[in-house]
């Protein structure tokens, strides 16, 4: 196993291969699986999984910065369809910046809006020598450790990501690897990629720029977040 520690040459690394790949396009979906925490609620897992499940996103990237977002489609259930959603990580698009490294997704906290950066998303993977097959492309196992901010839960992020094209995104807002991230694991979801479109003849959809906003970081939104709930932050 390896710590990426030097971020530096890392990012020099990979944008130094960016011209195998300008641009492309990536279509995923989602599949949902039980954990013991959700079983006692049988109902509640058949009804999120049935939304999880019909749920598709899509990544565009060129060199410089990415772009995922939730696909629309019929939900089964209005309610399940938005906790789905917000289990997902895509309640919200995200934005991913690959010279800084960093993912960016905007919140709208009482009547301002914010940008949101997600340093942790991009840093602090350890490599695996573990490899599979996704869509034709060899793909490597990487993993981060996270604990929940809420419960303090602890958890591990599981990504597979192939160096065949190399360049730093995923969905969700996690990368900064050494290759597209075309499998991503996160508690009881599996995103997975159907299709990769590389250097489409037609170019790629416009990347969506951010809405403008004070940029500001996770810990500063929990707290901003608090202010506006009226609820001390102790």
């Amino acid at each position: 196993m390896i710590m990426i520690k030097n971020t530096t040459l890392f990012i020099f690394l990979v944008i130094t291969w960016f011209a195998y790949s300008q641009e492309g396009v990536v279509e995923y979906h989602s599949i949902y699986y039980d954990v013991a925490t959700i079983k006692k609620d049988k109902d509640f897992a058949r009804k999120l999984a049935l939304e999880i499940n019909d749920m598709k996103y899509v990544l565009r990237y060129n060199t410089k910065e990415s772009f995922f977002e939730e696909l629309p489609h019929a939900p089964h259930d209005e309610f399940m369809a938005k906790i789905a959603s917000g289990i997902a990580f895509s309640d919200r698009s995200w934005y991913q910046d690959a010279k800084k490294n960093t993912a960016y997704r905007n919140k709208k906290i009482k009547d301002s809006m914010y940008i949101v950066s997600f340093n942790d998303r991009m840093n602090g993977w350890t490599l695996h020598n573990e490899t599979k097959s996704i869509g034709g492309y060899t793909c490597y196992k990487a993993t981060q450790h996270h604990v929940q901010y809420y419960t303090e839960n602890e958890f591990t992020i599981e990504a597979w990501y192939t160096p065949e094209i190399p360049v730093p995104y995923g969905p969700s807002g996690f990368g900064g690897l050494p290759g597209l991230i075309l499998q991503l694991e996160r508690s009881h979801i599996i995103i997975v990629a159907d299709k990769v479109t590389l250097n489409p003849a037609k170019g790629i959809k416009p990347i969506e720029k951010i809405k403008p906003g004070r940029v500001i970081t996770t810990d500063e939104k929990h707290i901003l977040m608090r202010r506006a709930r009226k609820v001390t932050e102790d």
